[in-house]
């Protein structure tokens, strides 16, 4: 009697492989970019956090009963202490200083002075 074989050919099998093969060489290089980037937007969220606390301490200076004096005053009474995972390897200091994510990703900030007008500001 005839059995009746259940199974995958040899083509088959070389077909499936090929295309996991193809579908590892796309998406891992992808993925090494994808943690760099997602590093990146973190550093982008401690930079806005940084103008965030900038922008309300120097109203709550403009709205206190002495006003607005100088950039220094301003920036020893703000936090720059951003918690964990950031660091700072350099600074925070009036003009700048270097922003590090979670021991890995560092960005060079550079700090805007603040004046009477408008709130000192962080960028890259």
């Amino acid at each position: 009697m005839l059995s009746n074989q259940s199974g995958f050919t040899l083509i088959e099998i070389i077909a499936v492989l090929i295309i996991l093969g193809i579908l590892a060489a796309v998406a891992v290089p992808r993925y090494i970019d994808l943690t760099a980037n997602a590093q990146q937007r973190a550093l982008d969220a401690g930079i806005a956090e940084l103008n965030g606390r900038e922008t309300l301490q120097w109203a709550d200076i403009k709205l206190s009963n002495t006003g607005y004096t100088t950039d220094a005053a301003l920036f020893t009474s703000a936090i720059h202490d951003l918690g964990s995972p950031y660091t700072w390897s350099v600074g925070p200091a009036v003009g700048g200083g270097t922003l590090v994510y979670d021991g890995g990703a560092t960005v060079a900030l550079t700090r805007t002075a603040s004046d009477s007008t408008s709130p000192g500001r962080w960028s890259r």
